[in-house]
C-alpha cells in the first residue's frame, strides 16, 4: 500500500471511526484489500499461486466460519473444514441443510490477517479478486486452528 493511501485511510478513520473496510475503500479510492490490511494487526500477503496451499490449510481446520459478501449482503456459515472439496474453479461444502459453493478461481491474492475484535483476535484468510474486493473470508473457530493458521502464515509457502 502506498503512503498516500495510508494517509487517506488514517484521515478518514479519524473522522469516521469504526468504518468497514469496504466503505473506507469507496470513500478514499483505495482497494478494499488495502483498507482491510490497514485495519489489521498482522498481515501476510500470498499471491494466487498459494491458493491450493491455503485451501488445504482451511480443510484441516475443525470448524471454519465462511463469510461471503458484497457491499449489500453478507452470508456467514460455520462449517466443518474437512468436508470441503474443490472441483475445478469451485470450493464446495455440501452439508445438510445447505450447499455452499465459492468460485475460488476468482482469487488473485490472499491476505492472512489477525485483527483485534470485541471478543478477542480473529484469524482469517481473505480471498481477493482482480478489483481488490475481498469476496470470501475463512475464519478459524478453535484455538488449535488458530495455531495452525499462525504456523502456516509464518512458514509462508
Amino acid at each position: 500500500m502506498t503512503a498516500h493511501n495510508e494517509n487517506l485511510i488514517q484521515a478518514y478513520l479519524a473522522e469516521h471511526p469504526g468504518t468497514r473496510a469496504i466503505d473506507i475503500a469507496a470513500a478514499v479510492g483505495c482497494t478494499e484489500a488495502e483498507a482491510l490490511a490497514f485495519l489489521s494487526d498482522q498481515v501476510w500477503h500470498f499471491d494466487g499461486v498459494a491458493l491450493d496451499s491455503v485451501l488445504a490449510q482451511v480443510q484441516q481446520w475443525t470448524r471454519v466460519m465462511v463469510l461471503v459478501r458484497n457491499a449489500d449482503a453478507v452470508a456467514e456459515l460455520t462449517v466443518p473444514g474437512p468436508v470441503a472439496y474443490r472441483r475445478g474453479d469451485w470450493l464446495n461444502w455440501i452439508v445438510e441443510p445447505y450447499n455452499l459453493h465459492i468460485r475460488v478461481a476468482a482469487t488473485v491474492q490472499i491476505l492472512g490477517l489477525v485483527r483485534s475484535g470485541k471478543n478477542g483476535p480473529t484469524y482469517s484468510f481473505n480471498l481477493i479478486n482482480e478489483t481488490g474486493q475481498v469476496f470470501c473470508r475463512f475464519y478459524t473457530r478453535t484455538a488449535a486452528d488458530q495455531e495452525k493458521f499462525l504456523s502456516f502464515c509464518q512458514e509462508k509457502p
